[in-house]
């Protein structure tokens, strides 16, 4: 289907293994999922050059490692459509994308930190344990319905019972803070709203320079280390630090307004 394109041949062994997985076989929907997935790879020349070069490491092992980096892939792709504008004009969608991510991210702290209580279980099986298992109850639009190896990741209920809790706890006091800094909401913030971040970009520079300067003459003249790599380039990262924060201040406004009641509390007690 794609030809000579790089990483091609890795691609195709990898729907070549994805075949041969518990959702292909037992999830009468995947197979659509699957073409839909295949037929925007086939328009998106973007997409399909982040897609296939993931796709070298996925067929290393076993059929859960191949499920694994399906889920990779399409979180990819979810975000690369809210950063070419797909949610432009659903910004429901857009956070929704966005609550996606965050949990996913979570959930892989959660899985690094139990697979280091493990002895002799693959680290892919824990992260997708979590992953499959809570897929509705946290809404996980891009994971699958099955995997193969459940049973030896050593994930338990209990474990998946407290993962749950902590991702919709985490998510109800971090979210609106997380998605400040969350790169696609910022391409459609330069789009909807181009003024006003354009004007917050032109701060963000101006404010590293003078914050630069003002450590340099208090912190690095009176020390002898002008000219100094490594002190310079460490009060290069604190005066990016504190543009970058002031930048997100001056974002969560906008935010605000355009967002909404969209990042309200969603998880609610039963």
């Amino acid at each position: 289907m794609f030809g000579q394109e790089d990483n091609a041949d890795a691609f195709s062994l990898f729907l070549d293994r994805l075949s041969e997985t518990e959702n292909f076989i037992k999830d009468a929907g995947f197979k659509a999922q699957i073409s839909s997935w295949l037929a925007q790879l086939a328009e998106d020349e973007a997409l399909r050059a982040n897609t296939f070069a993931m796709a070298t490491e996925a067929t290393s092992s076993c059929e859960d490692r191949v499920t694994f980096f399906l889920h990779q892939m399409k979180n990819v792709q979810l975000v690369h459509n809210a950063e070419k504008g797909q949610y432009d004009n659903d910004l429901a969608a857009l956070v929704a994308t966005g609550r996606e991510m965050f949990r996913l991210g979570k959930l892989e702290q959660i899985a690094r930190e139990k697979a280091r209580t493990l002895a002799l279980v693959d680290e892919i099986e824990v992260w997708l344990a979590y992953q499959n298992k809570l897929k509705k109850s946290l809404g996980l639009t891009s994971v699958t319905a099955e995997m193969r190896f459940f049973d030896v990741s050593g994930v338990t209920v209990t474990d998946l019972q407290d993962a749950e809790l902590q991702v919709k706890a985490a998510e109800k006091s971090e979210f609106r803070e997380w998605i400040l800094q969350w790169g696609p909401l910022h391409r459609v913030l330069e789009r909807k709203a181009p003024e006003r971040v354009n004007a917050l970009r032109e701060k963000q520079i101006s404010d590293y320079e003078e914050t630069y300067r003002m450590l340099s003459d208090t912190e690095l003249r009176p020390s002898g280390l002008v000219g100094n790599t490594d002190a310079e380039r460490t009060i290069g990262a604190r005066a990016m630090e504190s543009a970058k924060k002031t930048f997100l201040d001056g974002l969560r406004p906008l935010v605000e307004e355009m967002l909404g009641s969209y990042l309200n509390v969603q998880w609610r007690r039963n």
